[in-house]
């Protein structure tokens, strides 16, 4: 084989890489089975061997201690959610198991890092892929195909997202409008928001402040915790609400689970809230 062979067949090996990469990135690939996983009694979206579905992660991370042959794809720089980053690898596998439940096949995921605190936080490159019901009375959560729809109240809360991997919604809170409030299973409060609308709320109700201190991906992060005796979200009137002044804006996991059910709609872009005895 001559020398221009040579590099014809290594540019060829090359380009089959890069789109075979491309693929698994995109999730092409990707296969979820449905089945119903139970939860633990943690506040966010957690089962009870420790993963967590965290909408508010856009894409999967497993601790390099908890899964094996990994194949490696590239190097990235990651950023959690206070700001802080690290060069970690680009991983994909083939399988991996939730609970022994549900199987996701053939996904992206970044590693590289040692956690004992969870087993694996699977996020919106999969989650963005299948519909979720969540059930508070039976503390479950169902992972359901694409095209599953359960009967939804006309009283149901609606939220709608435009970007399918980082579901940002609008909501008015009293008469105060905010934008690009992402919704985020993976964090364990009500809402964080900025400074700015936080004094415009206090001034029309009382309210209590402390300090609290939560997980990042790589660190810890403090800040004020104001809880409001009631507020009006989207017109409807909601008890002690806890709001964490941060510049990043969440609608967290407490919020959600205020609800008996919770539908996560990703064909339609969707998320309906109801209570049981809510009107059909």
């Amino acid at each position: 084989m001559n020398f221009k062979n040579v590099v014809i067949f290594i540019l060829s090996l090359i380009t089959v890489w890069i789109v075979v990469v491309f693929f698994c990135y995109k999730g092409y690939f990707t296969n979820i089975e449905v089945g119903q996983i139970q939860l633990d009694d943690r506040p966010y979206f957690t089962t009870q061997d420790s993963v967590v579905f965290d909408t508010g992660a856009d894409f999967s991370f497993i601790p390099s201690n908890n899964i094996g042959s990994p194949i490696f794809l590239f190097l990235s720089l990651v950023y959690d959610g206070d700001g802080n980053n690290k060069i970690l690898p680009i991983c994909f596998t083939q399988n991996f198991e939730v609970n022994d439940k549900v199987k996701i096949k053939n996904f992206t995921y970044i590693s590289g890092f040692k956690n004992n605190k969870f087993k694996a936080i699977i996020g919106m490159n999969v989650l963005s892929k299948l519909n979720m019901l969540f059930l508070s009375t039976q503390n479950t959560l169902d992972i359901k195909s694409f095209d599953f729809k359960p009967q939804i109240p006309s009283s149901a809360t609606i939220l709608q997202y435009k970007d399918r991997i980082s579901p940002k919604v609008t909501l008015r809170l009293d008469n105060v409008v905010i934008d690009d409030i992402l919704i985020d299973t993976g964090f364990d409060g009500d809402l964080a928001i900025d400074e700015h609308y936080i004094e415009k709320l206090k001034s029309n109700h009382s309210c209590d402040s402390m300090i609290s201190t939560f997980l990042t991906l790589f660190d810890t992060h403090t800040v004020k915790n104001i809880t409001f005796s009631e507020l009006h979200i989207n017109e409807r009137l909601y008890k002690n609400i806890q709001v964490l002044q941060q510049k990043k804006r969440l609608l967290g996991s407490k919020f959600l689970k205020r609800f008996d059910r919770v539908f996560w709609d990703s064909k339609n872009l969707t998320v309906y809230m109801w209570n049981e005895n809510d009107e059909y």
